[in-house]
């Protein structure tokens, strides 16, 4: 077993719960409150610039041509996720107006930022790598629940993450879990272990970020 598949099973009840959260099941019944549609656009789009940045980061890590390019494709395929965010916004009909990282949102992108600088190539990696997994599992299992009807307001966010509607698209995920095989293997167990729980901590965030927006987190005092 490579170290990613090991990785994978200890990760599954974290995706589990994400596939649980209440606004991922509102998602699929297509019935998303206005203002927690509204809460998640505004935070990931602070969220998807500090990803290019890591992205950038991760780049200075490696001298695998390979590995440079497919970041740069990954730092692509997310500056496209703008139109995501519009099918949410047209929805509401509700500019974006906070630009200020909400607490969950800070906490995930310093993990990643602290994960970039200081920590190995595996480890920045292993910090980006949730975002991409979680997303694609999480609309190929809404896509075959038959979330994506027709009726469903958000059918066209649903097939923008999953796999089979895009079969065009190359599959990222796999490189991904490959360049992650590759960069540990000359670590420890002690090196190991700290690039697992670097990425069992961003897919936390994951469910973090979901439930944040559910519950409409913010800071509780102005500052």
């Amino acid at each position: 077993m490579t170290f990613s598949q090991a990785l994978l099973e200890r990760a599954q009840p974290m995706m589990d719960a994400i596939m649980a959260n209440p606004f991922v099941k509102a998602i699929a019944a297509g019935q998303v409150p206005d203002e927690v549609l509204n809460y998640y656009v505004e935070q990931d789009e602070h969220y998807l610039k500090d990803y290019l940045q890591v992205t950038a980061l991760t780049i200075t890590k490696t001298d695998n041509v390979d590995d440079i390019n497919n970041l740069l494709a990954t730092a692509q395929f997310v500056q496209n996720e703008s139109r995501a965010h519009q099918v949410m916004l047209e929805i509401t009909g509700h500019p974006i107006e906070n630009w200020r990282r909400e607490p969950e949102t800070k906490r995930y992108t310093d993990h990643m930022y602290a994960s970039a600088y200081h920590g190995t190539y595996a480890d920045a990696i292993a910090a980006l790598l949730p975002c991409a997994w979680s997303y694609a599992v999480l609309g190929e299992q809404l896509v075959d629940q038959g979330a994506n009807n027709a009726d469903n307001p958000l059918k066209e966010w649903i097939e923008l993450y999953a796999p089979q509607t895009n079969p065009d698209t190359p599959d990222y995920n796999v490189w991904r879990f490959e360049a992650l095989d590759r960069a540990v293997a000359s670590l420890n167990p002690t090196q190991l272990e700290h690039v697992a729980q670097t990425f069992l901590f961003s897919l936390e965030m994951e469910w973090r970020f979901w439930e944040a927006a559910w519950q409409q987190e913010h800071w509780q005092f102005e500052f």
